[in-house]
């Protein structure tokens, strides 16, 4: 396909796959894909490393949680307990603010996919189920990451400060080196 003119005097190439990367994750695709790439590489020390980055572990975050709150619950427990659930909560009211909600889930679900041991032996029975659960603080840190990537270029803005994106970003360059 021949790619179209566009007013700004760049051409418009719908076949080029930045195009739609940038669609997905935002003006920060880079950074968020380069994260979600590292992720899918992950050694088991690494995912051990991220785990406790999450919030010292499952365990912890599990005591928290009411019995009927689900895994909804294990989330909200494992945000709390890491205590940064604030600037969690700064990151999304800035991602609405600025357009950027869809691009904050994507990228959190495509980095789930990532992270998350769904091949290879074990992965269609209870011990995939249950090594798919040992790595749930390893999926939290890694979406915190790609969070503060796809709102790095907004760092200043609002309530969006350094200090919030590097406590987003902070497990992940502490554990990935």
């Amino acid at each position: 396909m021949k790619p179209e003119s566009t007013d700004l005097g760049t051409e418009f190439n719908p076949d080029d796959p930045t195009l739609h990367l940038e669609y997905l994750y935002g003006p920060q695709w880079r950074d968020v894909a380069q994260i979600i790439e590292r992720a899918t590489q992950l050694t088991p020390d690494e995912r051990e490393q991220l785990n406790a980055a999450a919030g010292n572990g499952l365990q912890e975050g599990l005591s928290g949680v009411p019995g009927s709150a689900g895994l909804a619950g294990l989330f909200a427990g494992l945000g709390g307990a890491s205590g940064d659930s604030q600037p969690t909560q700064i990151a999304a009211e800035t991602a609405k603010e600025f357009g950027r909600a869809r691009h904050i889930q994507i990228a959190g679900t495509i980095a789930g996919q990532a992270v998350s041991p769904t091949s290879g032996p074990g992965a269609d029975d209870m011990s995939g189920l249950l090594k798919s659960l040992t790595s749930i603080g390893a999926l939290v840190t890694v979406n915190r990451a790609v969070t503060a990537a796809a709102l790095g270029d907004l760092v200043g803005r609002g309530r969006f400060t350094r200090e919030v994106y590097d406590a987003l970003m902070r497990p992940w360059t502490d554990a990935i080196r």
